[in-house]
């Protein structure tokens, strides 16, 4: 059982995040299936994909996290490793990889506008049940 609901106004941004995550996403992927068609600059197609997952997950890994009481150095810690692993993922692991600095910082701003928004929510945006 939860101990915590969200103000709406919080609500709102949550979703919006999602829903542009999965625009993200959609961008990405309608660039295979419709090749002539590109919503977004090559530039941000080639990278979109570990910016959109990074904060998905934490996003969806924090809300869960705050509304069930826990604690916000379980954010921060899952923060600071999703960080790191991307960066050494990217920058020094070939395993079915090309390695691409550009990847590990659009997944690193991935993870910094999630936890950002999570800092957020838990100073000004939980109701207590």
């Amino acid at each position: 059982m939860s101990k915590f609901d969200f103000k709406r106004k919080y609500l709102i941004i949550y979703l919006c995040l999602i829903i542009f995550d999965a625009f993200l996403m959609l961008c990405r992927w309608l660039e295979h299936i419709v090749p002539n068609v590109r919503l977004l600059p090559d530039f941000l197609l080639d990278h979109i994909t570990n910016f959109a997952l990074c904060m998905l997950l934490l996003l969806i890994f924090g809300i869960t996290v705050l509304s069930f009481g826990g604690k916000f150095r379980g954010i921060t810690a899952a923060a600071l490793v999703m960080s790191a692993l991307n960066i050494g993922y990217e920058c020094f692991i070939p395993i079915r990889n090309t390695p691409d600095i550009l990847d590990a910082v659009f997944g690193v701003i991935g993870v910094a506008i999630a936890y950002v928004f999570l800092m957020l929510l838990r100073k000004n945006g939980l109701i207590a049940k």
